[in-house]
């Protein structure tokens, strides 16, 4: 059983946990549960993200009440309000102007793009080993953000921010250093 014994982040000893003798028992079933929760957590996010909004498009096209030119999907002509190429410039607009924007948005906007890839980096590191190196989330998480952000620039659904790209990977990086500080035991 020993190889099963979850180890701490430089795989050099078991972590002091209570119940090692149920998480030993139960390895290969708390593994599964876990892939499975965070194939649900993935498909919930990338819903939300993109397929939400683009069966919205596809419903709306498909009553007739709509074409694809009324609609402005795959239109580029007004690129320049729904994507933003700037670093840092949404964020900038949300902290100057927070005067004139619902509180509501802002926080969706920049804590929701923050916390919605923050499971991602904490979860994987805990179900594969593939996955516990910092750089692996961060890449894992800007690359992710990266396909988000162009399939809505592609199609035209939302907004395509450079803002979310970075606060996205940052969460990832935010929930890897959550589950690095709940598996590093304090030195004694």
């Amino acid at each position: 059983m020993s190889k099963n014994n979850i180890t701490d982040v430089q795989s050099n000893a078991k972590l002091p946990l209570p119940y090692r003798d149920v998480i030993d028992m139960h390895y290969l079933t708390i593994k599964v549960i876990g892939w499975i929760l965070f194939s649900v957590y993935s498909f919930m996010a990338f819903y939300k993200l993109v397929i939400d909004r683009l069966v919205y498009v596809v419903v709306v096209l498909f009553k007739g009440d709509y074409s694809i030119g009324d609609l402005g999907l795959f239109d580029y002509s007004s690129w320049r309000l729904t994507t933003n190429f700037v670093p840092f410039e949404t964020i900038l607009r949300y902290i100057n102007y927070s005067q004139y924007f619902n509180w509501d948005i802002i926080i969706i906007n920049l804590l929701g793009n923050l916390l919605i890839f923050t499971p991602m980096g904490f979860l994987l590191p805990l179900l594969s080993k593939k996955f516990r190196k910092a750089w692996v989330i961060i890449c894992l998480g800007f690359f992710s953000s990266l396909v988000v952000e162009t399939i809505q620039f592609i199609f035209t659904v939302g907004s395509a921010d450079i803002d979310d790209l970075i606060l996205n990977t940052i969460g990832a990086w935010l929930g890897y250093l959550a589950y690095k500080g709940i598996l590093i035991r304090p030195k004694k």
